[in-house]
């Protein structure tokens, strides 16, 4: 027995041995050798799910989702109660069926996991899954875990973690309260500081901008950190009514941020019209019998960023028979997908340009049905879903051919209150044309002439709302949404500040609220400032008055 027990102990110090060297060259990117090292574990090791597992790591890095699946259920059939293994699979499915990983996740919901590493993947998994009520739960039973004392700075993230979850939930008070404690525990926490200013309108003598002027006279901050106390500052200094030191703060973080991005416009503008000369009425002419994706569940809402498209959805999405999807970028993966498969070149285009010439080739009944299947949440067929990315405006041509029977709407807003709401919009990831007015403006006038393209060559495919009109006539406007829609009317589409559904955009806060008027001509507080932007608009023709 003794000696069983020993070739145990030996079996497995090898096991560790060959797993550490396969790990080893996984974390060094050495593909070649990691696949080997994987395989000889798998080979000599069949019955070990980690072994499975590294493997199954490997394969989702590498973006081979069909092999991550495989060996994930190898190590799920050795292990089936472990919910590292259930995580991972879920995290692989999300990139190929979310329906399937939402599904999957139900196996996880509310267990009373004793690892705290298993509890917070459940978080950072819940928050993907956008299911915040159960990210909720796990970074609430993290935060009972862990030692503050100990671990100020992994508590602080959990406590900004939370905070982001409870603002999407709409608890606007408590996130305040987890990002005061955030900042507590790391002072050098600039992401908490930028959050905590933006979820509510700060008082003359109640604000943040004392403590946010002495953090930027830090010498260290990265300009990210430098980056985000400005446009904190900013936004505090305009709740006040401090105009020129707003836009003073505001231009100093938007320069810094400018400064530190690789980006040249000119490929944006060219590309936006580009995309108008593809697809022209002969695209159209020469495609009018191509199989389409006939579906009708999906609902786009597009346009610029910060134009009120946070509030159609909200009115729309009260409907009972409507959900919301969020801001999905599945509509532009699929339509690469495509590209690769049905013109033969197997890798991403290596250009924008070279992007939009080859999209014109493909199948596009197959984008359409492969949008729906991957971008529908998981709802009974008779629902519509919304997504609510912006610029999807860029895809309306294939929109209406892959899915003719989909609904678009296009949500306008005064040229220059666009503009400023933009620049003054510090965003996680897009829209780099943002942070310089000159650039600013160019795109906002490429992106108006897409716009007027599109409205001329489909004409009676796209309903124009302007965020003026509905904020004046909420009712009616919203009738003419939900007729456009193909839906019954329900009076509690105008009660959107009801609306208990999470959002993630960077109107969380303001969507909780009845409709205001502040937000209508806030531009002229600027006017100076934004000339530069007025008087390249008006030199296309775009009227700003």
């Amino acid at each position: 027995m003794q000696f069983k027990q020993s070739q145990n102990q030996s079996s497995i110090a090898n096991i560790e041995s060959q797993l550490d060297i396969a790990w080893s060259y996984i974390n060094q990117k050495n593909v070649a050798q990691a696949k080997q090292a994987c395989h000889v574990v798998n080979t000599q090791y069949p019955s070990s799910a980690d072994g499975w597992y590294a493997t199954s790591f490997l394969s989702l890095q590498l973006k081979e989702f069909t092999h991550a699946l495989n060996t994930a259920d190898k190590m799920l059939t050795l292990e089936p109660n472990e919910p590292q293994w259930l995580i991972h699979k879920i995290n692989i499915l999300l990139n190929v069926d979310k329906q399937a990983a939402t599904v999957l996740s139900e196996k996880l919901k509310k267990q009373p996991y004793s690892q705290f590493k298993n509890i917070i993947d459940c978080a950072n998994l819940f928050t993907k899954l956008a299911d915040y009520s159960q990210a909720q739960f796990y970074y609430q039973q993290a935060i009972k875990q862990i030692n503050e004392a100990n671990q100020p700075k992994a508590a602080s993230q959990l406590y900004f973690n939370l905070a982001s979850v409870e603002r999407y939930l709409g608890n606007i008070n408590h996130a305040e309260t987890l990002l005061n404690k955030a900042i507590s525990l790391n002072p050098n926490d600039t992401e908490a500081y930028f959050l905590r200013s933006s979820l509510k309108k700060q008082q003359t003598n109640n604000n943040h901008i004392s403590e946010l002027t002495l953090r930027l006279q830090n010498q260290q901050l990265s300009p990210l950190a430098k980056t985000q106390l400005y446009y904190a500052r900013a936004k505090e200094q305009e709740d006040i009514a401090d105009y020129t030191n707003s836009f003073n703060s505001l231009q100093q973080g938007a320069n810094v941020r400018r400064a530190n991005m690789r980006y040249a416009p000119i490929t944006d503008i060219e590309t936006l019209k580009q995309i108008a000369t593809t697809y022209n009425s002969d695209f159209f002419k020469t495609h009018e019998t191509a199989p389409r994706c006939e579906n009708s569940q999906a609902i786009f809402i597009l346009g610029l960023p910060r134009t009120g498209s946070t509030l159609v959805e909200r009115i729309i999405s009260q409907h009972d028979q409507v959900v919301n999807a969020g801001e999905l970028n599945d509509f532009a993966l699929q339509m690469i997908s495509e590209v690769k498969t049905h013109t033969h070149t197997h890798t991403p285009p290596q250009s924008k340009a070279e992007l939009v010439k080859l999209s014109q080739h493909i199948d596009f009944k197959s984008l359409g049905e492969s949008y729906i299947n991957q971008a529908r949440p998981e709802i009974t067929t008779h629902q519509c879903f919304i997504d609510k990315l912006p610029l999807n405006s860029l895809y309306i041509g294939l929109i209406h051919q892959a899915l003719p029977n989909a609904k678009i709407i296009h949500v306008t807003r005064h040229p220059m209150d666009t503009c400023y709401a933009m620049y003054k919009q510090l965003f996680t990831h897009g829209y780099p044309f943002s942070y310089q007015l000159d650039e600013l403006a160019h795109y906002y006038v490429a992106h108006h002439q897409l716009m007027q393209h599109w409205h001329k060559i489909l004409p009676g495919v796209i309903h124009q709302i302007a965020y003026e009109d509905l904020i004046s006539d909420v009712e009616q406007h919203a009738k003419k949404l939900i007729k456009y829609c193909a839906l019954d009317w329900q009076a509690q589409c105008c009660d959107f500040d009801k609306n208990i559904a999470p959002s993630t955009t960077a109107s969380a806060t303001q969507v909780r609220q009845k409709i205001y008027q502040s937000s209508k001509g806030k531009w002229q507080h600027f006017a100076n400032e934004l000339s530069p932007i007025q008087k390249i608009l008006e030199q296309a023709g775009i009227c700003c008055d």
